[in-house]
């Protein structure tokens, strides 16, 4: 009788996308414990978590076959558990050379993300560092961490060897995970099976001196953590039987001491799927008191997150917002129909209509997300940029808890980047500098989030030396630039957003080719955003960014010309009046101004603007809308003012092509298209 075939192997790749996702979140927890932890007092729990993440990524690592990965987090978690263990003291230079690892795990990870050959890094390099900086600690006289236990002689207490009994569902991708398994297990001890309980799950038997978590984390890529059992097992010390695995790569050695579990004639997986040896003893099979509670475990320990795709969530968004079209033109529709006739009609909108506005909000706060996932990678840039500066910096972080939507944390980066590279070496002094002004030595960055109305404010600041107006004023007039000394503070410091822009004396690899700032302008504006900046000499500056909270819907003003309606985004509109009240003088050449409380404003024609024929000067007989971007006001020409409403914004770019001075489109209750305007860009085409 022929035997049954061999189960087909899982294709692991399915699976990349949550790794990828895992890794990167554990890179980043690892990292920001690093730059945050104190050396010479380092918290047990803190070490134990750094453990942890090494640990998770190089198990991950392990299971998929990304064995570049593997081999450096196994050295970085070698050196760790020494330390959290008290064999050696933390130091700096141990921290410096784990956050080494980290940037050359990251980019390890994303040479597999692309699907490209991470052959460019050298694994033999970092995996040499670190096991030189071991050595080297090993070697000196450094003491034993407070938190660690020692002997009176000053050695670490040893780690006491135990039985543990782990119990886990068969992994959804079958034997090709219980491989990986199997061998990130002998990094730990030694293993034996006990074949499967009732219910089909798994019971393996671990001889270790690790913690629970340790074993807990091996799993985590292969079933659901709430799913893992382990339980701790009394036995009498005999090496009879252990070692199933020792022969195989990267097995660990002998246990120093020997355990074994007080089962007695376990079998080597006899019971194990695909195997046809004898069932295991009975002793080994669960009680059925604990195979209740194991049942009972998952259902209280559900996670409660899923990951889904962002592609996904754009597209509930996108059907949310023709949604809201739509009930906007069934309410235009019935506002035409006598309420008392259609009664019921109405009263069902005005509840379709709420129940809208409650689901629209709903799915946005889907894609919202805690903005401390780009704040987060800042400590690890102050401090390698502090010390290749020579300065003495300290970063204070507030508000990370502060939610925004996922596309604009995407493109928050590079801004911030520039803003605290930027307050670092312009705006913090040196040590000596600071302590001759009779300032503290260490210089302080606060980067905060909060919430203000409708939008999200995040400010870099920092207690610096502040702008040199004198130096800016100064490098304007170099550049050809007519700046008379009387300039307004505002349109001063705006004036270091402008392109090519620098007050550095040379050029080096953190500043000085003026392109930061004016990167910084435009990104903020391409998010619908503004930046204004207060300066003190001597006292320090303060960048202030000001998002809308979601790029999926905008608040604001229609306004009518020519029989067509715009859009003006609601956070530039300051005021609005008729233009015979106001004195608006021609300058030749130059078009028109207006005086708006003894400030000369230009007046800028939106129908001149999209070329509307016969319409380009109205002269008086128009409204004025005064709009305002980075500090610079303007006033728009419109024919009438026809209301604020919320809009579902859609992108113009994607469905026809770029047109200036328009950021996006959106569809009105009467089906018609309505563009939404660029405020910063027509203001800027004013003021020029």
């Amino acid at each position: 009788m022929a035997s049954p075939a061999a189960p087909a192997p899982i294709d692991l790749t399915q699976f990349h996308r949550v790794f990828f996702e895992e890794a990167a979140e554990h890179l980043s927890d690892l990292e920001h414990r690093l730059v945050r932890i104190d050396p010479a007092a380092p918290p047990a729990e803190e070490l134990n978590a750094i453990f942890r993440a090494a640990h998770s990524i190089k198990g991950g690592s392990g299971t998929f076959g990304f064995h570049d990965m593997a081999a450096v987090t196994h050295a970085a978690e070698s050196l760790l558990d020494r330390v959290r263990h008290g064999e050696l003291a933390l130091s700096a230079a141990m921290v410096d050379v784990i956050l080494e690892a980290c940037d050359v795990l990251r980019g390890q990870l994303e040479h597999h993300r692309d699907g490209a050959d991470p052959a460019g890094t050298d694994v033999d390099t970092m995996c040499a560092r670190i096991r030189a900086v071991e050595a080297a600690a090993a070697g000196g006289t450094a003491a034993v961490p407070k938190s660690a236990p020692a002997t009176d002689a000053g050695k670490s207490a040893p780690r006491r060897m135990r039985t543990l009994v782990v119990a886990f569902p068969m992994p959804t991708d079958g034997h090709s995970s219980l491989d990986g398994l199997k061998a990130g297990l002998t990094d730990l001890g030694r293993v034996e099976s006990l074949g499967t309980t009732d219910d089909g799950r798994i019971r393996w038997a671990l001889c270790t001196d690790r913690p629970e978590a340790d074993v807990r984390a091996l799993f985590e890529w292969s079933t659901a953590p709430e799913a893992v059992e382990v339980t701790e097992q009394a036995g009498e010390a005999s090496d009879a039987g252990w070692g199933l695995f020792d022969g195989a790569p990267g097995a660990a050695p002998a246990a120093p001491e020997a355990c074994v579990p007080a089962d007695a004639g376990w079998g080597l997986f006899d019971n194990a799927p695909g195997n046809g040896g004898t069932p295991a003893p009975a002793a080994a099979k669960a009680p059925p008191a604990a195979a209740a509670a194991a049942a009972r475990k998952p259902a209280a320990q559900t996670d409660s997150s899923i990951r889904v795709s962002v592609d996904k969530v754009d597209q509930l968004i996108n059907l949310v917002g023709e949604l809201v079209i739509t009930q906007s033109m069934l309410a235009q529709s019935a506002s035409q129909i006598d309420p008392a006739i259609a009664e019921r009609l109405q009263a069902g909108l005005a509840q379709f209509e709420r129940n809208t506005r409650d689901l629209q909000e709903a799915v946005l706060a889907v894609r919202m997300m805690p903005i401390a996932i780009v704040f987060n990678r800042f400590p690890r840039v102050v401090r390698d940029l502090a010390a290749r500066l020579g300065k003495e910096v300290e970063l204070v972080i507030d508000g990370e808890g502060t939610e925004l939507d996922k596309g604009l944390i995407e493109k928050l980066s590079d801004p911030l980047t520039h803003l605290v590279r930027n307050s670092l070496d312009h705006g913090v002094e040196s040590v000596e500098s600071r302590l001759a002004a009779g300032k503290p030595a260490k210089g302080r960055i606060l980067l905060s989030a909060a919430h203000r109305g409708g939008s999200v404010v995040i400010r870099v600041e920092d207690d610096g030396a502040g702008l040199d107006r004198a130096r800016i004023l100064a490098k304007e007039r170099e550049r050809g630039m007519d700046v008379p000394d009387t300039m307004p503070d505002a349109e001063v410091w705006a004036l270091i957003f402008e392109a090519g822009f620098s007050t550095a004396k040379e050029v080096t690899d953190v500043s000085g080719r003026g392109v930061g700032m004016d990167v910084v302008r435009r990104n903020i504006e391409s998010l619908g955003g503004r930046v204004e900046i207060e300066s003190t000499a001597g006292q320090g500056s303060r960048f202030s960014i000001r998002l809308p909270l979601t790029l999926a819907i905008l608040d604001g003003m229609s306004v009518g010309i020519d029989g067509g309606t715009y859009i003006l985004p609601l956070g530039n509109v300051v005021e609005s009046m008729r233009a015979s009240s106001l004195e608006v003088k021609s300058i030749s050449g130059a078009g028109n101004v207006v005086s708006v409380r003894g400030a000369y404003l230009p007046v800028v024609s939106l129908a001149g603007v999209f070329g509307i024929a016969g319409r380009a000067d109205r002269g008086n007989d128009g409204i004025l809308v005064i709009v305002e971007s980075d500090g610079v006001s303007a006033a728009l020409e419109v024919d009438e003012l026809l209301g604020q409403h919320q809009v579902v914004i859609k992108s113009l770019e994607t469905n026809y092509r770029r047109v200036p001075g328009v950021s996006g489109a959106t569809i009105m209750g009467d089906g018609r298209v309505a563009l939404i305007l660029d405020a910063a860009q027509i203001v800027r085409r004013g003021r020029h």
